[in-house]
């Protein structure tokens, strides 16, 4: 009975040290965060995250708020990049019929260099 107790011991000092070994996630270290403070009350959050006072009580926007205007800009930004796809894809299109046309004329002119054919 007391083997079990030293295997389950260990097994719960190997978890409590694997646990430990790992810190927050690399997202989260890589953000910059800044010190807000407002009314007295300091506040550590990333640069763009507002802090505001709703009814009566000071503190950041909430997570949905923030998240929702983070996504705002991500979606405007994809729109962005969309139109010029879009753009880039009508140009690509005349190009290739310019091309077209070219290559057409090229092998419907006869050779300069060729004796007429009587």
């Amino acid at each position: 009975m007391r083997r079990w107790w030293r295997v389950w011991l260990r097994g719960a000092c190997a978890l409590l040290l694997l646990g430990a070994g790992m810190g927050p996630a690399r997202a989260a270290q890589d953000q910059p965060t800044a010190t807000k403070t407002k009314d007295g009350l300091h506040f550590n959050l990333p640069s763009d995250w507002p802090v505001e006072k709703r009814d009566g009580v000071v503190g950041p926007v909430p997570v949905e708020e923030y998240l929702t205007r983070r996504f705002n800009v991500l979606d405007s930004r994809l729109r962005v990049v969309e139109d010029q796809m879009n753009s880039f894809d009508v140009r690509l299109r005349v190009l290739e019929e310019q091309l077209k046309k070219q290559r057409r004329l090229q092998s419907s002119e006869p050779n300069e260099g060729a004796a007429p054919t009587p």
